[in-house]
Formats: C-alpha cells, sequence, structure tokens
C-alpha cells in the first residue's frame, strides 16, 4: 500500500521475535528511525509531514508523509483495577484458563491480562472462553 514507511523507534533495538525482526530489517520499503520519537503531525487538510527527533543526537528533522500510524506499545489501562483484582508485575490482570481472574464472578479478556499472544485471534478466543465461563457461572448460580 505503501511507497515508503519510515518507522521512529524509541531505542536502538527491537523487542520482537527474531523472524519478525528479520523480516522488517529487510524489507525494502521499510526505513528504521533508530532513537527517534515523533514530535508533530503537520498539514491543513491531511496529513502533509511529521517532525521527529532524534533522541541520541537531540536533533530533530522533518520527512515528507501521507499519513501516520501510532503504536505506544503494550501497557494495559488496567490501573484502576489495582487493588481489586491480581495483576502481574506489568499491570496485565492475571487469569486462569477459563479467564476467571482472582475474584470470584470477575473475568477477564484480551490483551488487558497476562498471556504470551497479544494479537485480535487471541482476544476473541478469549472473550468466547470468558462468555461461556461467565454464562457456567450464572447457571450453577441458578
Amino acid at each position: 500500500f505503501c511507497s515508503k514507511i519510515f518507522l521512529a523507534h524509541r531505542r536502538e533495538q527491537l523487542r520482537a521475535t527474531k523472524i519478525l525482526q528479520d523480516r522488517l530489517l529487510s524489507h525494502p520499503k521499510i526505513k528504521i528511525l533508530w532513537n527517534s520519537i515523533l514530535q508533530k503531525i503537520e498539514g491543513d487538510q491531511k496529513v502533509e509531514r511529521v517532525e521527529v527527533k532524534n533522541l541520541k543526537e537531540k536533533n530533530t528533522f522533518s520527512l515528507e508523509v501521507d499519513g501516520v500510524f501510532i503504536f505506544t506499545g503494550m501497557h494495559p489501562n488496567n490501573q484502576f483495577l489495582k487493588g481489586l483484582l491480581q495483576l502481574d508485575n506489568k499491570g496485565f490482570i492475571q487469569t486462569d484458563a477459563n479467564m476467571q481472574t482472582s475474584v470470584p464472578g470477575i473475568f477477564a479478556a484480551g490483551d488487558v491480562r497476562d498471556k504470551l499472544l497479544r494479537q485480535v485471534s487471541t482476544a476473541v478466543g478469549d472473550g468466547a472462553t470468558a462468555a461461556f465461563s461467565a454464562e457456567r457461572l450464572i447457571e450453577d448460580l441458578l
């Protein structure tokens, strides 16, 4: 879809699996901007350029682009549950295989919970499991 992709990454290395890193690094359309962060998105009616800051060299530069996709990491928005549910040291909700949390009757599904893989397909599976588990719990109460 794109003729060129700029990937601004705030560190000097990636944390992805080796196979994904190899794919990214060998892709001819992708240029990685190491130690860099997006400072500003500019344009009148649409995105026309971005301002990027290199954290190591402390310089700022502009790139002409037609669009921006922002991905800021994998920090769950679960802090409001601290003290209510058991969270791991990164803030993810801990569940059992049935998506049951540390509080009976409260289930968690998707990327908010502690798990190996965070993708739409696993989140959908989590949701189906949590719904089925909740249904069984309700049936047992009746």
